[in-house]
């Protein structure tokens, strides 16, 4: 089949600076040097990542797993050479706290690291030599060819026979003056957390989400909760889960529910005894409402337009940096090995994403039922706890409950994996005889 090709000297629109965005134009870049082909990158981003606060922050809760840091290597950025300026903290295990009961997942080799998608919360008087992750991969998306467009999007119009003509972008810039930009191809890189996504009318439908809640606390010099990602389940709770991921001296607190408020969080902090029980000062330094993808959006692509990142599709209950990484690279290799018409996406790029993460995220959305279905009852949940507990004595090949929590919450293996791990029928089976006897001890009281 012949399909609509980039030409020399036509222009990319990406609307969003993040990375999704910065992504894409790393991964097009040098697949158009090795082509032959020069491109017209144009990156279109509304906020300032040096702003401390959510105005310059895209909201997350900054967790890189090894799967995303190994990623970034191929494309050679080497996190661990900036870490005085992007890493915030490297972290060696976290603690699964069920119901008031805790056990720790040591992985001291795991290249886990934790990152401000911004420069820093509010509270920073300033940036003490930091820079947020969204900036530094921008910057090199810059030093690859890429300009970057200060500006709002105020339009987007698709011709009616887009495979004669170009789209084109209207935007305002910094001073409000109103801009026209044509462009052969538009790669939407915006997320959930924007309302960009009203402004494509050929039945582009942004995924569905989840407004969780998200702030910042101060760790304090002897809080027993810095060393760790800290993940708290309790039953009779508005949150799935809440997770408190520690950065240098601030706590990132991400409360994961449907649809909850700050003034929710605040309580559950509160239930949870953190400033008793681990010396964390509960006031708030910062906070924000981000939109969590829980589903797919209906047909991110078109003629000329294609979506990456969030505003496609992410892994069930993650932050979307992974998703941003592999939609992004599918786009610019579809984009430059088939083509930038509807066709091409559609045989392509979205068969990608459909393996990659809408059938996975099945099995993911099977694992937090089963997850809320432990927290809901105390002796499953015991269980888990004593397990990990236990396992810890041992290697960790051996560590069989450990590492199905750990690659479920930290999101460095597809959830199909993890189950067919859960499924382990000797292991299962141990499991079991370890619920039994909880019921015996809990009978004979």
């Amino acid at each position: 089949m012949d399909y609509l090709k980039l030409k020399d000297g036509d222009t990319v629109a990406i609307l969003g600076g993040g990375p999704a965005g910065s992504f894409f134009v790393m991964h097009i870049s040098g697949l158009a040097r090795k082509l032959g082909i020069s491109l017209n990158l144009i990156i279109l981003e509304r906020k300032s990542f040096v702003a401390h606060g959510p105005t310059g922050c895209n909201m997350c809760a900054g967790v890189l797993g090894g799967n995303i840091v190994n990623m970034i290597s191929g494309l050679d950025l080497d996190l661990l050479k900036l870490d005085s300026r992007v890493i915030r903290q490297n972290v060696e295990g976290f603690k699964l706290n069920i119901q008031g009961r805790d056990a720790l997942i040591m992985r001291p080799s795991s290249k886990v690291y934790t990152v401000f998608r911004g420069v820093g919360p509010r509270s920073e008087a300033s940036s003490e030599g930091f820079i947020g992750f969204d900036s530094f991969l921008l910057e090199e998306a810059k030093r690859r060819g890429a300009a970057v467009i200060n500006g709002t999007v105020t339009d987007i119009r698709i011709p009616q026979n887009p495979v004669v003509e170009q789209c084109t972008v209207l935007y305002q810039d910094e001073m409000n003056k109103s801009h026209e930009l044509k462009a052969a191809l538009i790669v939407g890189a915006f997320g959930v957390n924007s309302s960009l996504s009203k402004k494509f009318r050929f039945g582009y439908v942004e995924p569905g989400y989840w407004h969780t809640c998200q702030t910042e606390l101060m760790a304090g010099s002897e809080s027993d909760i810095t060393g760790y990602i800290n993940i708290f389940s309790r039953k009779q709770s508005k949150f799935l889960f809440t997770a408190i991921t520690p950065k240098g001296k601030y706590l990132t607190v991400s409360g994961i529910g449907e649809h909850v408020k700050f003034s929710e969080l605040v309580e559950e902090l509160k239930a949870l005894h953190l400033d008793e029980a681990m010396n964390v000062n509960l006031t708030s330094v910062c906070h924000c409402h981000p939109r969590l993808p829980v589903t797919a959006a209906v047909r991110p692509f078109y003629t000329r337009v294609v979506m990456v990142g969030d505003a496609c599709v992410s892994r069930y209950m993650k932050n979307g940096i992974e998703s941003a990484f592999i939609t992004s690279m599918s786009a610019a290799q579809t984009v430059m090995m088939r083509g930038i018409d509807e066709a091409a996406f559609r045989d392509s790029y979205y068969p990608e994403c459909v393996m990659k993460f809408v059938r996975d995220n099945r099995f993911g959305r099977a694992m937090f039922f089963m997850h809320s279905v432990i927290t809901a009852h105390g002796r499953l949940g015991g269980a888990v706890i004593d397990t990990i507990n236990d396992e810890g004595k041992g290697p960790i090949e051996k560590q069989w409950m450990s590492n199905i929590t750990w690659h479920m919450f930290i999101g460095d293996e597809p959830y199909r994996a993890i189950l067919r791990s859960i499924l382990n029928i000797m292991e299962m089976i141990g499991f079991l005889f370890r619920i039994a006897g909880i019921k015996k001890r809990a009978h004979g009281k």
